[in-house]
């Protein structure tokens, strides 16, 4: 079955890919005091709203529009769920042998067990196929649970301490979940929501696309209004990965803004090289979070947080062309081999 490609959300999971690999080296190379200054701050910031958000809530949009199976959609969130944790054990390989050997010590099961993106989607697939399956009201049901867990998920008693690496993938504030499904599962159904009300209410869709232009100079006032807050929040990484309704509603209309710059984009220069480059990321964004995440994890147990600026900067543009080219050839391998 061809697979037509839709540019502007390859456009926008690129961009976050860009975002993300940015922020990555920043956080593990960077020396403490760049990582703490304002050049760290914006790069975090960067890599907030512009990343993990975006990656989440157009899986959710594609997953609304699936024609797949339930069973293939089952079994896709099994898989990634299975590969994040494996890519846990690759991309901190090089650790696990200096704890293993004494160099380091540190808990092993926190690093193996990070509750990170790749796990999220895998659970919140999961969870979407339930509400296909179980939700007369779809839209209604995704749309008032994406508002509800930003608002619940702080006041969830912790399970036994025994449970902690299982309940890391759901909520909590360990060190080790990154991304646990609550809040982060708002993200995919937010997505979803969006392709629902497109494809089940297209006058109401009609209407409110007329109003895009008073809709657009809203949200761009709320954002500035309160970007601030939302700074100090983004900045901080726990409280960045362990938000609440405020940052949910403030990233929500972000992507409102940020979806129609990637349509201008793509609209007046999606067909130059770089756009077509950027675009080839976010089409390839699982490989290349893998990649990103093996070169970047392994180095950093080396080079941990010893990185002036310029360096950093070096190392981005480095690991970026070295993603670019193991993703090209991975793809062209499996293309000759299967």
């Amino acid at each position: 079955m061809t697979i037509i490609r839709q540019p502007v959300p390859d456009l926008m999971k690129g961009i976050a890919v860009i975002a993300m690999i940015q922020v990555h080296i920043m956080e593990l190379f960077a020396r403490p005091d760049l990582f703490e200054s304002l050049v760290g701050k914006i790069s975090l910031f960067i890599g907030g709203p512009f990343a993990a958000p975006v990656f989440m809530a157009v899986m959710g949009y594609f997953m609304a529009g699936s024609k797949r199976r339930t069973g293939e959609k089952v079994k896709r969130g099994i898989y990634l769920i299975l590969l994040g944790l494996i890519l846990n054990i690759g991309l901190n390989l090089h650790l696990l042998i200096k704890i293993y050997n004494g160099t380091f010590d540190l808990n092993p099961l926190e690093y193996i067990f990070g509750a990170d993106i790749l796990p999220l989607a895998g659970l919140s697939i999961l969870v979407i196929v339930l509400l296909e399956t179980f939700s007369k009201r779809p839209l209604l049901h995704a749309l008032t649970i994406a508002l509800v867990i930003p608002i619940l998920h702080p006041l969830l008693p912790d399970l036994p301490e025994k449970m902690k690496y299982i309940q890391a993938f759901f909520y909590g504030d360990y060190s080790w979940s990154y991304f646990p499904l609550m809040p982060w599962l708002a993200y995919p159904l937010l997505g979803y929501g969006f392709y629902k009300f497109k494809e089940t209410m297209p006058a109401e869709f009609e209407r409110l696309n007329r109003s895009r232009t008073v809709i657009l100079i809203i949200s761009f006032i709320i954002i500035i209004l309160l970007f601030l807050p939302a700074f100090k929040i983004v900045t901080d990484l726990p409280s960045y990965y362990h938000h609440q309704v405020f940052l949910f509603v403030w990233i929500a209309i972000f992507l409102i803004i940020f979806t129609w710059l990637a349509r201008q984009l793509e609209s007046f220069c999606g067909t130059i090289p770089v756009m077509k480059y950027i675009k080839w990321l976010g089409k390839n964004v699982t490989v290349v979070y893998v990649v990103q995440w093996l070169i970047i994890g392994n180095i950093a147990t080396a080079i941990y947080q010893t990185q002036h600026l310029l360096n950093v900067i070096i190392w981005f543009i480095a690991i970026l062309g070295m993603v670019s080219l193991v993703t090209y050839g991975s793809i062209k391998l499996k293309k000759i081999y299967f």
